[in-house]
């Protein structure tokens, strides 16, 4: 399903001679970013579970993924916490999710050329390769800090760093 999402969204931003129609410049984006997406979820689940071991329980996992969690997680990696190249796929992550959000969510969208479109569905290409061959302990880590929630410091924590 991923790499059809990809070839969608190559499909869509190539559409159409001449000016391309806003909305297939808008699903392309759309197309690329939930091809990582669904990448990380699947990812999520096959190291968190094993998808071959336990289906219902993966299902859930892979489910449990939302964009929030993509969020904060790809604005962490920006200072190596997950490795160097989770830390490369950062911008390339966050930009995607920007770009999904306003192609499917902002209507007076003017959105980016056909030329934009398509280097972004190449960056989302090339981000569904680099999760794809993560070494596992880095896969363990990025799947946990995607599916867990993080919680609030508790007040000991806060006084103590406020000292």
């Amino acid at each position: 399903m991923i790499d059809d999402l990809l070839d969608i969204a190559e499909e869509l931003a190539r559409r159409d001679k001449g000016k391309p129609r806003q909305a297939s410049l808008r699903r392309a984006m759309s197309s690329a970013y939930y091809a990582v997406f669904n990448t990380l979820a699947w990812m999520c689940a096959d190291t968190l579970v094993g998808t071959r071991i336990d289906w219902e329980a993966s299902r859930v996992l892979h489910r449990s993924l939302d964009h929030e969690a993509v969020r904060r997680v790809f604005q962490q990696a920006r200072d190596e916490k997950f490795g160097l190249v989770v830390k490369q796929l950062s911008p390339v992550v966050l930009e995607l999710q920007e770009a999904r959000e306003s192609a499917d969510y902002d209507p007076e969208w003017s959105g980016h050329s056909r030329d934009e479109v398509r280097i972004l569905v190449a960056s989302a290409r090339d981000a569904v390769e680099k999760i794809r061959t993560l070494d596992e302990k880095t896969k363990r880590l990025l799947a946990v800090n995607l599916i867990s929630k993080p919680r609030r410091a508790s007040r000991t924590q806060t006084r103590i760093s406020a000292q």
